[in-house]
């Protein structure tokens, strides 16, 4: 028996509202609407928690096809390394390696793939796969997100039918991925960065803005020379740690390389536990996007070199 990667499941259930009347109060059913579910296996008494509300021609992805994905993926050669879930449980994944994926390492820098599959169960994220760089160096992450179907095909139909692509088919399309985006790691390895562009370049990953800034005080309104919200201030100070102290950063110089890890090190590491639980630093999140603009940030810097 295969083991299992989650201790509960998803199911839809219709969802009632209550109706006062002159008999009493009544429950009916919300037409065209259904919940989310979240169910642990191995009790059937817990009727678990209601994750969200959707219309009832949705139909969540139940974790146990994710599972069934992933065993099939590994009966193709990879390997299951991980799994979790995210975003109060609406967000779940699983991460596999396979060795017949390229890695690339130079000083301070170990990158290794990992394909990553997952769905939510609010909406927001169809059942996809994806390509997770980690450098393991010092635990930084990448996602390559530009394509959804590298590893299966998904029909979202009632039943959600997938089809795992063709293993040889799999490995092209994710080496040749992997391959573009070492190359330009690569390229920004070789291009000489000046630490005088650092905190230019951070504010505009995190889009910070100097400018006079209103305070009151005792009932006196004035106005601050040109600065940084205090929450950018913030960062940019963490930022400019993360460039000159994270782990590979002295090993790799003074390259745009070294800059784009601050970012990532900073997304991934000096992160709340509620931003990172919400799923910040993957595929769409906010400090994901902060990474993919901070990533095109130095490869345009590099190319112009």
């Amino acid at each position: 028996m295969k083991e299992r990667l989650f201790t509960h499941d998803v199911k839809s259930i219709p969802i009632f509202r209550e109706v006062i009347t002159e008999d009493g109060i009544m429950y009916e059913p919300i037409p065209d609407f259904n919940g989310v579910a979240r169910m642990p296996r191995n009790n059937p008494w817990n009727s678990g928690d209601v994750l969200y509300v959707h219309p009832s021609s949705y139909q969540p992805i139940m974790l146990e096809q994710l599972e069934e994905i992933a065993y099939e993926l590994v009966e193709c050669g990879y390997r299951i390394t991980g799994s979790g879930e995210l975003k109060g449980n609406r967000l779940a994944f699983i991460e596999l390696e396979n060795d017949e994926l390229p890695t690339l390492s130079f000083d301070g820098t170990i990158l290794k793939p990992k394909m990553w599959i997952g769905t939510s169960h609010d909406g927001s994220t169809a059942l996809k796969s994806t390509i997770k760089i980690v450098d393991t160096w010092c635990l930084n992450t990448f996602m390559l997100n530009s394509r959804s179907d590298i590893l299966f095909k998904a029909k979202h139909t009632r039943n959600s039918d997938f089809r795992i692509q063709n293993y040889q088919n799999q490995l092209r399309v994710a080496s040749d991925s992997i391959t573009e985006y070492y190359d330009l790691v690569n390229r920004l390895q070789d291009t000489k960065w000046h630490q005088s562009r650092n905190e230019k370049e951070f504010a505009n990953v995190l889009g910070a803005v100097m400018k006079p800034r209103k305070r009151t005080l005792k009932g006196k309104v004035s106005w601050t020379n040109s600065k940084y919200s205090g929450k950018h201030q913030n960062q940019l100070a963490d930022l400019d740690w993360a460039y000159h102290n994270s782990p590979g950063q002295a090993e790799r110089g003074d390259t745009a390389w070294r800059w784009f890890s601050a970012v990532t090190y900073w997304a991934d590491h000096m992160i709340s536990d509620r931003e990172k639980e919400s799923g910040s630093n993957i595929l769409n999140g906010t400090r994901a996007r902060q990474k993919a603009k901070a990533f095109d940030v130095a490869k345009e810097y590099a190319i112009g070199y």
